[in-house]
């Protein structure tokens, strides 16, 4: 799938669920578990944050809740590796989904969306 095919669905999903296109740049960081490049099912959230930050959170059952297990990515490769989760990212801040399996679920959380960068 190409950069260009990612970015049609992505303009799809955010309509599908009345939310405003706010694409993430290539070169923009995301913040990952163990898993996620393994293909496991995600869980994602988007947090507003600096510019260089994209604001997503993605994480995987094999997250142990140490911030110190995670690593910061350039969203670039998350594009490459999975993009059955990038599909997703161009959902603004407060927004969150969780893929893997038969499952898949996109939800609003404005308690997300208030937090302060």
């Amino acid at each position: 799938m190409t950069g260009s095919d990612i970015e049609q669905i992505q303009k799809k999903c955010c309509k599908h669920y009345s939310a405003s296109y706010s694409p993430v740049d290539l070169n923009q960081m995301v913040v990952i578990s163990q898993g996620v490049y393994e293909g496991m099912p995600v869980e994602g959230v988007r947090y507003p944050s600096p510019n260089h930050m994209s604001g997503w959170w993605l994480t995987t059952d094999d997250y142990d809740g140490d911030a110190n297990s995670l690593k910061t990515v350039h969203y670039c490769h998350i594009q490459k590796a999975r993009p059955d989760i990038a599909i997703y990212m161009a959902l603004p801040f407060g927004y969150r989904f969780q893929i893997g399996g038969s499952d898949e679920s996109v939800w609003f959380d404005q308690t997300v969306a208030n937090e302060t960068p």
